[in-house]
């Protein structure tokens, strides 16, 4: 098992932005495609978003993702077209929290697209914790 470690996120003040390790390339899974073209980017920033929420001042330093997404139809149109999918994503986060303590987070976020491709499509996303260590 690979650990993400503050050594590897050190660059993450430079640019703004967390690290992102172990993605899948979205050509690699077409059935994200209702994701957008940087299904990654997206998640980062609606779970550091989810986060602030939570506990304001917190700091989202990198994302792993510790396997493929699992990917599932859950409904389907009369022709056979996939109009709702699940897309689920266990992940380590490394985080700051408002007080400046590290901590590593272990979980699972999936995101629910309902109506897809239909212009009532909408798109929803939960996170399940399943362990927080300080660091």
């Amino acid at each position: 098992m690979v650990l993400v470690t503050t050594l590897d996120v050190r660059f993450r003040d430079l640019t703004g932005s967390p690290q992102l390790y172990g993605f899948p390339p979205p050509e690699l899974l077409p059935g994200l495609r209702w994701l957008g073209s940087d299904y990654s980017a997206l998640l980062a920033r609606d779970l550091e978003r989810g986060l602030l929420r939570q506990a304001p001042g917190t700091r989202l330093r990198a994302v792993r993702c510790e396997s493929d997404p699992l990917l599932r139809t859950v409904g389907v149109d009369r022709a056979g077209v996939p109009r709702a999918q699940d897309a689920a994503f266990s992940l380590e986060i490394l985080l700051l929290d408002g007080a400046g303590r590290s901590w590593r987070l272990r979980g699972r976020w999936t995101y629910t697209g309902r109506d897809l491709g239909t212009f009532q499509s909408r798109v929803g996303h939960y996170w399940e914790l399943f362990s927080a260590d300080r660091v």
